[in-house]
């Protein structure tokens, strides 16, 4: 079902994984964050998602500029967009624990959307424009793929790691947003 030019063609490998990376953080981000705020903090459905509207709205905006920036500065758009939705959850993980942070946390989600929708609306032109002959038309199918595939094992890890034993639901959110950077084991909780 795979044309074998797509093991051998570096940039079909490359974009592919790539594409499975990110998929597996931005899907989990949405699912942890509407989980905790309507388990833990006790938001509304509506309530959760009005406050994650400036990340959809950016994320329009980001989307809409993708071609032009894309054009001016090629893959970068990729490496810059991924390295501030990271940011994004590295920033994010923080602020939930208070209603103040919650309001604060309001512009961070608008960078963030804005730079889901850059990569977003790039990523599959600039990896197919790289991929050669007859590994194309396999990796236009092995694209949403993997990126279906991300977010289901990223959903599935972000749950698991929010669920893990911690002092609190915010530390909770807290490893699950940043398990690379965990809190001091004198803040969690001891294992069962």
């Amino acid at each position: 079902m795979i044309d074998p030019a797509v093991l051998r063609d570096r940039s079909a490998r490359r974009g592919t994984l790539l594409v499975f990376v990110c998929n597996t953080g931005v899907p989990s981000f949405t699912y942890l964050r509407f989980l905790h705020l309507q388990s833990a903090v006790g938001y509304s459905a509506l309530s959760a998602a009005l406050t994650s509207a400036p990340f959809a709205a950016a994320a329009v905006v980001g989307s809409r500029a993708a071609p032009a920036l894309t054009r001016r500065h090629g893959p970068t758009v990729l490496t810059a967009a991924s390295l501030v939705m990271a940011g994004m959850c590295l920033a994010l993980a923080p602020l939930v624990g208070s209603a103040a942070g919650r309001q604060a946390a309001l512009p961070v989600l608008a960078v963030g959307g804005a730079a889901f929708g850059a990569f977003t609306a790039s990523v599959f032109t600039l990896v197919l424009a790289e991929v050669h002959g007859p590994a194309a038309g396999s990796v236009s199918g092995l694209l949403p793929t993997a990126q279906q595939l991300g977010g289901s094992i990223g959903v599935t890890a972000a749950g698991l790691a929010y669920y893990a034993p911690a002092a609190d639901a915010d530390t909770a959110f807290l490893h699950a947003l940043s398990d690379a950077f965990p809190a001091p084991p004198s803040k969690r909780a001891p294992s069962a």
